[in-house]
């Protein structure tokens, strides 16, 4: 072991957001097919268009009161 060590041209870790976990899961051809085609039109891989798919999913998960609150503010607007 050394008595000291040069970290002068280390990398930065990459922050926790940047971080992707690998996990094996299992899909039916057909869903493998649509994820390629879909990816390949929005102009990105499967992987990555499932990650924005589910993202974007679980971003607009609003709860029935929600949607239904959503709902009427779009509908009854109130004049100022």
């Amino acid at each position: 072991m050394r008595d000291e060590y040069d970290f002068s041209k280390a990398k930065k870790a990459k922050k926790s957001k940047d971080l992707k976990v690998i996990k094996t899961f299992r899909l039916d051809p057909e869903i493998l097919n649509w994820l390629e085609v879909e990816g390949e039109k929005q102009g990105m891989g499967y992987q990555t268009f499932l990650n924005w798919f589910l993202r974007k999913s679980m971003d607009t998960n609003d709860s029935v009161e929600e949607r239904l609150e959503k709902l009427e503010q779009t509908v009854f607007r109130k004049k100022a």
